[in-house]
């Protein structure tokens, strides 16, 4: 029997990734800010603080960077740039590993309010995000059970009730979008979490906290009924994976960069130990990583920028594979190549371990995007 190899190739004009001269300047802003406000003794200060991330560097990202407006239309106060520019911001955020609610909030929340029904209907909320004065967190894995006007509200709309587990920074935020159901539909709605009861879980990625939030009459507003829902689920789960992609493709790029900074101060034998053969393979294999896991993710930032782009399923699942599967090898890596220094509490190498590690418990990791693409392709 023969077997039928199936392939699957970009649709898009690869020039889409090429590098643009406002990407350059956009990417050299955030990466002094990162510079200047991100640094690793920072971000373990502000882990410790009782939000989890330092809340000048959050009103500083807004004020200056502006990030929760960046992907917001000009339509709705935004700047209507497209999610390959936020691609950009993610990457150098996320080398940093900034603990402040940036993908959540930031991107996939204010991307489910831009996204609503009634635009209109939520645009305190929305200019409230792009301020950066409230934070809201984003579960599309999780279902809650909505109903109808109650004295809870004083009639004036549905609440929902239920548990919503390991949500993102889920003792933090203000507000939760969660998918709920009533009668039969199911809905996406946005949870004043005012009143509601958080309960911390305990985490190995420190720069990205959990909680499980339980709903009693929790007064919602709908963001999207049933009829839009499964399409903008869908946008959704495929701007979240995106994102995250870039932040594993900024932080691989990271882990190089140190890592060979290392190497080339470390002495052994009265030569750096980077100009030894067995290095340098190692740290070669570690560039071939970055450069796969930067075009993936660039490539399925720009094709979500595309009008009805055919191929954005499968080109977000191949950048979540493969920027999932580079972030962690790279990671493990580089503790290697750091030698006793990378293992110890005092070194930031294990903290982008965590990080990787953490982000395969919340988010799904390589196994998972690859039974996706198999999915996709009908293998």
């Amino acid at each position: 029997m023969t077997q039928q190899t199936r392939t699957a190739r970009p649709e898009a004009d690869p020039s889409i990734i090429l590098p643009t001269p406002e990407r350059d300047e956009l990417r050299a802003v955030v990466s002094q800010f990162v510079a200047r406000h991100g640094t690793h003794e920072g971000v373990r200060q502000s882990i410790d603080s009782d939000l989890g991330y330092s809340d000048a560097r959050w009103r500083t990202l807004n004020e200056e960077l502006q990030v929760a407006a960046l992907a917001v239309p000009e339509a709705l106060g935004g700047h209507g740039f497209g999610f390959a520019d936020l691609g950009v911001v993610l990457e150098e955020t996320g080398a940093a590993l900034l603990p402040e609610p940036i993908l959540v909030s930031a991107v996939v929340a204010g991307q489910a309010l831009v996204r609503a029904d009634d635009a209109g209907s939520v645009t305190d909320l929305l200019g409230a995000v792009m301020e950066g004065s409230r934070t809201i967190g984003v579960s599309l894995d999780s279902e809650v059970t909505m109903s109808a006007d109650t004295a809870a509200t004083s009639g004036a709309g549905p609440v929902v009730n239920g548990i919503v587990e390991g949500v993102l920074w889920g003792q933090a935020v203000d507000s939760l979008v969660v998918v709920a159901s009533s009668g039969g539909e199911r809905v996406l709605v946005i949870v004043d979490l005012a009143g509601a009861e958080r309960q911390s879980r305990e985490v190995v990625d420190l720069t990205r906290r959990r909680a499980d939030v339980h709903l009693a009459d929790s007064p919602a507003r709908i963001l999207v009924g049933a009829a839009r829902f499964v399409d903008v689920v869908r946008e959704l789960r495929l701007i979240t994976g995106a994102a995250l992609a870039a932040e594993h493709a900024g932080i691989a790029a990271r882990l190089l960069d140190d890592t060979v900074a290392y190497v080339s101060q470390r002495h052994q034998f009265g030569r750096s130990i980077g100009s030894f053969q067995a290095i340098k393979h190692r740290l070669a294999d570690m560039l071939v990583g970055r450069e796969r896991a930067r075009s993936a993710a660039m490539y399925a930032l720009a094709v979500l920028d595309q009008e009805d782009a055919s191929d954005a399923d499968l080109a977000v699942a191949v950048a979540s594979a493969v920027c999932a599967d580079v972030v962690t090898a790279s990671a493990y890596e580089a503790i290697q190549l750091h030698g006793g220094i990378g293992f110890t509490w005092e070194h930031s190498a294990h903290f982008y371990l965590r990080r990787a590690l953490g982000d395969e418990g919340a988010f799904g990791g390589g196994r998972e995007a690859r039974r996706s693409i198999a999915d996709l392709v009908g293998v």
